[in-house]
């Protein structure tokens, strides 16, 4: 995958994960998995490098291309972070509670 920025071209090895932010306004991400929900103030995206969170205000989704695992978003990003890929919320949230 080739990655055009303002002066030049960067070529990415297939299958690594990227994430691009543009004035908090634009996020690209790449080796996307899946989606697992959304609305527009949050997205949790299953990547190659784990689930990454991303809040903000009026996201929406620009491009999405299941197939190369390709996703933008726009909006006012406010925070992004990574879980860990093996940590199921809804299987910790069990296990708190019944231990």
């Amino acid at each position: 995958m080739q990655y055009q920025a303002e002066h030049a071209s960067i070529t990415i090895p297939s299958g690594d994960h990227v994430v691009s932010l543009r004035n908090r306004k634009r996020m690209d991400l790449t080796s996307v998995k899946s989606i697992e929900r959304f609305d527009a103030e949050e997205f949790v995206v299953r990547t190659s490098q784990g689930h990454l969170n991303i809040k903000g205000e009026e996201l929406r989704i620009v491009h999405l291309d299941v197939d190369k695992g390709l996703l933008t978003l726009e909006g006012l990003v406010r925070t992004f972070q990574y879980d860990d890929e093996d940590r199921e919320p809804s299987r910790n949230f069990l296990h708190k509670l019944f231990g």
